[in-house]
């Protein structure tokens, strides 16, 4: 009988070796997909678990632009002489400014320009130029701006002559054009630097009424 209980005994261990080796079979397949996420996976930390304080977010500065500093302008006048005696009004009340001149196109044509548009290149410009002198056409290459490698044939103020020769170049079989080049003009302005100064009332003062005139305000140049 008692080999019988041996081996019952035996029996017993043995089923409890095997069974306390799936359980921890079945313990470590649990636990590979969680260490395989937190692997795979980005970790997440308290403010609380960092060693050290959090560095602020540094922004980056964007530049301004300068602003440029403003002045009032007065006019145009027509007469250098008649912004002088505004200017002298200025420096009368103890303000700074000076004299613009500006150079301004009219509407009014001032000259008729003859002339053979642009060619292909200088030689092309050359060839040209001979046939014209050959014809005894007063002419030259034009060598700037945006009729470089024209030629001239010359400026008239009177537009039936301009007219005139323009024909007489088209019958020899040339290919002619003409510009009209409007008349400029000289425009005075008086430049005032106090702008915080010159209010209302300060302005009527110093324009003394003279009509026809305005004053603007623009950046100081």
């Amino acid at each position: 009988m008692r080999w019988i209980f041996f081996t019952l005994v035996a029996a017993n261990l043995l089923l409890l070796v095997v069974f306390w080796q799936q359980q921890n079979q079945s313990l470590a397949s649990d636990d590979a997909p969680v260490a395989e996420l937190q692997n795979k996976g980005r970790t997440l930390l308290l403010v609380s678990e960092t060693d050290g304080a959090l560095k602020p977010v540094q922004r980056k500065k964007t530049k301004q632009r300068s602003q440029e500093p403003l002045c009032y302008v007065a006019g145009p006048y027509a007469e250098e002489l008649d912004a002088r005696h505004l200017l002298a009004r200025v420096k009368a009340v103890g303000l700074s400014g000076r004299i613009k001149t500006l150079e301004v196109t009219t509407e009014q044509p001032a000259e008729y320009w003859v002339h053979v548009p642009p060619r292909s290149g200088r030689e092309e410009a050359l060839r040209v130029l001979k046939e014209l002198q050959k014809r005894n056409f007063d002419s030259y290459i034009i060598t700037q701006g945006d009729l470089a490698e024209g030629v001239s044939l010359g400026l008239f103020r009177n537009k039936a002559s301009a007219e005139g020769l323009r024909e007489k170049v088209a019958a020899a079989g040339i290919p002619v054009r003409i510009r009209v080049v409007n008349e400029s003009a000289r425009e005075f302005w008086v430049e005032v630097n106090e702008v915080a100064q010159l209010n209302e009332r300060m302005r009527e003062r110093i324009q003394a009424g003279d009509a026809d005139i305005s004053w603007e305000m623009v950046e100081c140049r």
